[in-house]
């Protein structure tokens, strides 16, 4: 499983944070390799509309997979026949709503496909067969599904009631779609699998995946903290990816299947250039931020010295070497972090 999560800070911001752990056998050996979150509109378009979105998948990593390469690819080769069609660029292409609504479509279309695969395996017929009671066999001869067992099996397999392990591949996946459009703003959806749904994201935030229990304790304070009359107003961007990355670290530390470096994904509909609108840092710079924040939790580090590590590192294109340097600076007690970051528990007598 994993953790991936979505934030509104105000109308132009917003982020998206997941981990890349997967498990890759049977045994459920772990693997720090999945690109849980990826880009779904091609630089083409983000260039000329200002429209830039993500996918994220929790679940069957291969179906992940599967559905991020579908997505894209769809998306541009839409953009492609509009071009064809109107013979030039067409004035306006799509919101992250139309894509949300894109992207459902695909989701069904995909977990069909699945389902089918079993079916004709199994029996010969499709999905769209079962529900016409009738399918054609390789003779081309029309014939009648009546039997009671083939029929409650196939209804097992299309509801998702089968007991097969790969079945439940296909059926326990959520996915995510966050991003921006200039008339809109930033704004997220979430899909289901097993539910057959997609809805907008009204709260504020989601998180999805195995770590959804320990991330949802940490990002429902934050809203909860606010006002009522507050709920929807902008909040302090670092303070909200504080909040979202000791989010995903306490998924990480709690939850199996969550863990390695975070994917972070900045939405800033305010960049002048299209193609600066997502900032994406998923390298050494994600995990000195997850430390960062983590040290802070332990009172290792101070507010002051939090904020301005997290705003170089994530906004100002801050090097690794500058914010350790600053986190060492900053800290009122060098052994204490030294071990915590280690894996140490902090005593007092350490």
């Amino acid at each position: 499983m994993t953790s991936i999560n979505a934030l509104r800070i105000n109308r132009n911001l917003g982020i998206m944070v997941c981990d890349e752990q997967r498990h890759w056998n049977p045994e459920r050996l772990k693997i720090y390799a999945a690109d849980k979150i990826r880009l779904v509109v091609p630089p083409e378009i983000t260039e000329r509309y200002r429209l830039v979105a993500a996918y994220g998948n929790t679940g069957t990593s291969s179906i992940g997979d599967e559905l991020r390469l579908t997505i894209y690819r769809e998306i541009e080769n839409f953009y492609h026949s509009q071009c064809e069609h109107e013979g030039h660029p067409p004035e306006k292409f799509m919101s992250i709503e139309d894509i949300a609504s894109f992207v459902f479509k695909i989701i069904t279309r995909t977990k069909i496909q699945h389902i089918d695969s079993e079916l004709l395996y199994n029996f010969g017929f499709t999905t769209e067969d079962f529900f016409s009671g009738k399918f054609k066999n390789k003779d081309g001869k029309s014939i009648d599904i009546q039997d009671e067992k083939v029929i409650e099996r196939a209804h097992e397999l299309i509801s998702g009631k089968s007991d097969p392990i790969k079945f439940h591949a296909v059926f326990n996946n959520a996915g995510i779609v966050a991003g921006y459009d200039p008339d809109n703003g930033f704004s997220s959806y979430l899909f289901s699998m097993r539910e057959n749904f997609w809805e907008p994201v009204y709260g504020g935030f989601v998180a999805q995946g195995s770590g959804s229990d320990s991330a949802n304790f940490v990002l429902g304070s934050l809203f909860s903290e606010r006002p009522l009359l507050h709920q929807n107003a902008p909040m302090d961007q670092i303070d909200a990816i504080i909040r979202l990355l000791l989010a995903v670290d306490k998924a990480a530390r709690n939850n199996l299947g969550v863990g390695g470096y975070f994917n972070i994904l900045i939405f800033d509909g305010n960049a002048k250039n299209p193609l600066d609108i997502l900032r994406q840092i998923n390298d050494h710079r994600s995990k000195l931020a997850s430390e960062t924040v983590r040290a802070f939790e332990a009172g290792l580090l101070h507010d002051s010295d939090v904020r301005e590590i997290l705003d170089g590192i994530l906004f100002h294109n801050k090097d690794c070497q500058w914010g350790e340097t600053r986190m060492w600076e900053g800290t009122p007690d060098k052994l204490h972090l030294h071990r915590f970051l280690r894996g140490y528990s902090i005593f007092e007598n350490v």
